[in-house]
């Protein structure tokens, strides 16, 4: 699932980092264990989310996106969908709210083919 694999990358930068989760998680204002579910995949992670990580791990936001968006086609036996890069990358030059109001629009895109 997508949020294991962000989980994942979200675990080894915060590593390079040097970082533990008790002092990450409170530099982003979560609780330490709100933070592990995070990197366990366990707990939902929403785009603002993510994008507040990132920067505080001075990484981009297509560190933690790309390859975990791309992989889920794989995984359908899909190929990989430049669709899908090219969204992520114009993400990144967008203001939050903007973000937020994509996020909750691609969730109600989705919800109408179900």
């Amino acid at each position: 699932m997508i949020y294991k694999d962000i989980g994942r990358k979200i675990q080894k930068a915060r590593e390079e980092a040097g970082l533990s989760q008790e002092e990450l998680a409170s530099r982003l204002g979560y609780t330490q264990a709100a933070f592990s579910n995070y990197e366990l995949g366990k707990r939902r992670l929403y785009l603002a989310n993510i994008e507040q990580i990132a920067r505080e791990l001075n990484k981009p936001l297509s560190y933690f996106l790309e390859e975990s968006a791309l992989s889920t086609n794989v995984e359908k036996g899909e190929p990989p969908d430049e669709i899908i890069s090219e969204i992520i990358n114009l993400l990144s030059e967008l203001p939050t709210e903007e973000k937020k109001n994509l996020l909750e629009y691609i969730q109600w895109r989705r919800d109408r083919l179900k």
